[in-house]
């Protein structure tokens, strides 16, 4: 019988203001809650870049310093080369990384992980609002159908969606994230949150340039880093035979809004759960 053994990846790709606040949902209206919220697209595609496991905490990256993943004691499981792996999401499905390369990890106790990801997430969502909106693109009509348009632009100012009387066939939507702060306060690089969902588990987000070290600036963001420790610790045994890899993307979109009449609404990213099972002969 195979014996299974759960590990908790949560990247944070949003401010941590918006993972507290999911949309409104009745009878398939949703509404907006105080000026955005999180919902669950209709699909959610991001590129992997590397995933660790980890016997203790890595040295995170500072302004001039890359991560020290050996100081973590951190063995690599899956390496998506130097273009990533684009792995796109409907629900909480189990995935594929067709090209990657995973690399069993040695029998241990692994109490931390690292996540190397793009900061571009494409998401595809259509939506039935309870108010008509507006959509971003240029010369957008209003209406209470809303969806994301075929393109990538900045996740706070991008033209993100369109909106009319009737149901829009939605478009993937690249969200480019340069902030975790979503633009309000200056710069912000860093994000984290503590015992999430009650496990214990805690984790940091964290935007980096093309050294690997935190980025100062938008301008210097190239990809974001997850660093996790693990509420339980995973012991990975010497039969480990395979992984299966599922994503949970409830609150894997944030609508945004403005307080216009008809208000502007947009799509962005929101943060997922990485649910990676080892299986054992």
């Amino acid at each position: 019988m195979k014996k299974l053994i759960y590990i908790f990846f949560l990247i944070i790709i949003t401010p941590l203001s918006s993972m507290a606040n999911t949309c409104t949902v009745t009878s398939g209206v949703t509404t907006v809650d105080n000026d955005s919220c999180g919902s669950q697209p209709d699909s959610y595609g991001i590129r992997m870049y590397k995933m660790y496991l980890c016997t203790s905490a890595a040295t995170e990256p500072t302004t001039s310093s890359a991560a020290d993943l050996t100081a973590g004691g951190c063995v690599l499981v899956l390496n998506g080369g130097a273009d990533g792996v684009r792995v796109d999401v409907t629900g909480s499905t189990k995935v594929n990384f067709t090209g990657a390369t995973f690399t069993k990890p040695p029998a241990g106790v692994y109490t931390h992980g690292y996540m190397h990801i793009d900061n571009i997430f494409f998401i595809k969502q259509q939506r039935i609002f309870n108010e008509a909106k507006e959509g971003r693109v240029d010369g957008a009509d209003s209406g209470i159908h809303c969806s994301t348009v075929s393109g990538t632009g900045n996740e706070t100012d991008g033209k993100s969606s369109t909106c009319g009387s009737s149901a829009i066939a939605a478009g993937t939507w690249g969200s480019i994230l340069l902030d975790l702060d979503g633009g309000t306060a200056g710069m912000q690089a860093t994000a984290e949150a503590e015992n999430l969902n009650n496990t214990g588990s805690n984790i940091k987000g964290i935007l980096v340039d093309t050294n690997g070290h935190t980025a100062e600036s938008t301008g210097e963001v190239d990809s974001l880093e997850g660093f996790q420790t693990f509420g339980t610790p995973v012991v990975v045994g010497i039969n480990l035979k395979s992984f299966d890899i599922a994503f949970g993307i409830t609150e894997g979109s944030t609508i945004f809004e403005d307080t216009n009449s008809p208000p502007v609404v947009g799509f962005g990213s929101g943060p997922f759960q990485a649910v990676i099972t080892p299986i054992n002969h």
